[in-house]
């Protein structure tokens, strides 16, 4: 395993020698993935696996994994975001080709030019980021106010006195 992933590759290549790679990327490096995030630090964890199937289909098979800083939009706060992604590409030359791909397969359509390593994994993890993020409930500090500011609401309403109480008195006699 090289200690530096290269920069690009050629997946048809690598399918062919069913090579496996393996390491990490800087998320600093993901321009398009950059305006999501509220700081770019840390790293993507990959493996993939590059393979011919059954059908005599080039794919890649692998997971992706990460910790990314986004805002939370529900309280407006930063968060940590772990994110896992598991990577099925069916590489093909042309749309024609990647319309005849199965299910199972993503397209990836490659031609002359070497494919770069960093924006795959990045066009993966920008299927996998949710739209709007957000704190699970219990930990988000805008969900823990609204729910001490409903029981205090409940509280305020039953110290109120019906003013329709004196009737319903009155009916009793």
């Amino acid at each position: 395993m090289p200690s530096q992933p290269p920069e690009y590759i050629d997946p048809l290549r690598l399918a062919d020698a069913r090579a496996v790679l393996q390491g990490q990327v800087a998320v600093s490096s993901m321009a398009r993935l950059a305006p999501s995030l509220c700081s770019t630090q840390g790293a993507v964890d990959f493996e993939l696996a590059f393979s011919v199937d059954m059908e005599g289909i080039r794919c890649i098979h692998g997971s992706l994994r990460t910790q990314l800083d986004v805002v939370c939009q529900r309280c407006l706060q930063p968060m940590k975001l772990p994110l896992e992604a598991k990577v099925a590409l069916g590489v093909v030359a042309s749309m024609q080709e990647a319309g005849r791909l199965p299910s199972a397969y993503e397209p990836l359509i490659v031609g002359a030019e070497p494919v770069s390593l960093n924006e795959m994994i990045e066009d993966e993890l920008l299927l996998v980021l949710p739209v709007a993020p957000m704190h699970p409930e219990q930990q988000c500090p805008a969900w823990q106010e609204r729910v001490v500011e409903e029981e205090q609401d409940e509280l305020a309403q039953e110290d109120r006195k019906n003013p329709f109480a004196v009737l319903a008195q009155l009916k009793k006699m």
